[in-house]
């Protein structure tokens, strides 16, 4: 009878430990590691993630086996243990029965306490932590039976601690959260490098694209001051000055005033002038339209703007009134820091500095 009661009791910690090892792996399992797997046609992880959504119930499930587990312990294997504990003091020394079996009693007890904290409750959890999506793929079959064998009694107390949780306030979720905020991105990225999984320049690039959308564009934008651009009735031979002298394809073309963008000129475009034009006013059908971005736009976004657009440059305003000009390296060096090209004029480059 003692040897039953002992392989009911390895039994019971082993079920136990199977409980705990489900209960961890479902809360620290990531779905981003498990739906590839299932994409792919994996049986294991298609359990998985079906547990992984419906985690209020798979949990229930999981304190219910826990709790099963850890009365039959106390149950069995104490009265098992101190039998034979008991027995083979009785052989050695002869005491009173009520002190052989507190001493009996007391020793069982802590080992039996010592068996279901440790190959019960912590190897289980540590496994399960360590390799979380390992453990609910080889664990999932064997849970996703008992869960369809309790699932009556396991919704019934769900409801219930539902219910509680919602008198106090809390809404209850079926799966734990999965998206984070840039904060949040941030803090992953600066943990990654300090652990050696991402270099230094692929966590500046992540961590530079993160903070693109916290950026407005006043932040890389060129004020009007350091803009090479034309007043609207300038002549075609000053905007051939200007790109002669500043090395530029493109001239930014403001109304008088320079409080509003009008568009564009190409230096390709002034070359199929004729002399005799050279004296007149850049002609309105030599001006392209311009992007034109408020200041407060996210980097972000203007990224997008550029990128439909299909344009480099981009003049930048505020209620309407022209307060400088952005290029898309511009936006670009706000993630990846300083680019030189051969030239490092740009399309439409700042002005020169006096005496330059």
């Amino acid at each position: 009878m003692t040897a039953l009661l002992l392989f009911v009791t390895v039994l019971l910690l082993a079920a136990n430990a199977f409980f705990v090892a489900v209960e961890f792996a479902l809360i620290a399992s990531r779905r981003t590691a498990i739906e590839p797997l299932a994409a792919a046609g994996d049986r294991r992880a298609r359990r998985a993630l079906r547990a992984v959504g419906e985690l209020n119930l798979q949990l229930a499930g999981s304190q219910l086996g826990i709790t099963m587990a850890s009365l039959g312990l106390g149950a069995v294997a104490e009265p098992a243990i101190a039998h034979l504990i008991e027995s083979g003091i009785a052989g050695v020394v002869e005491l009173p029965e009520g002190l052989l079996h507190a001493i009996g009693f007391l020793i069982a007890l802590l080992i039996v306490v010592f068996a279901h904290l440790v190959f019960g409750e912590m190897v289980p959890k540590a496994i399960a932590i360590t390799h979380p999506e390992t453990s609910l793929l080889r664990l999932s079959g064997l849970n996703r039976l008992y869960v369809a064998l309790f699932r009556p009694v396991l919704r019934v107390l769900t409801a219930m601690a539902n219910a509680g949780t919602r008198a106090l306030g809390v809404e209850p979720r079926d799966e734990l959260a999965t998206i984070h905020s840039a904060d949040e991105l941030a803090r992953l990225l600066h943990e990654s490098r300090e652990g050696g999984i991402l270099g230094e320049t692929a966590h500046q690039l992540l961590a530079g694209a993160l903070r693109l959308g916290r950026r407005d564009l006043g932040s890389i934008l060129v004020p009007p001051a350091a803009v090479v651009s034309l007043t609207q009735g300038d002549t075609v031979a000053a905007a051939e000055a200007l790109v002669v002298r500043h090395g530029v394809s493109r001239l930014l073309v403001l109304e008088p005033g320079g409080r509003r963008v009008v568009g564009f000129v190409h230096a390709k475009d002034l070359l199929d002038l004729p002399t005799a034009d050279h004296d007149r006013p850049v002609p309105d059908s030599k001006i392209r339209k311009v992007l034109v971005l408020d200041r407060a736009s996210a980097l972000d976004e203007v990224l997008v703007e550029m990128r439909r657009a299909r344009t480099h440059v981009a003049a930048v305003a505020s209620d309407g009134v022209f307060v400088g000009l952005a290029t898309l390296e511009d936006v670009l060096e706000s993630v990846v820091g300083d680019i030189v090209d051969e030239s490092d004029t740009g399309e439409v480059a700042p002005a020169a500095p006096p005496g330059g």
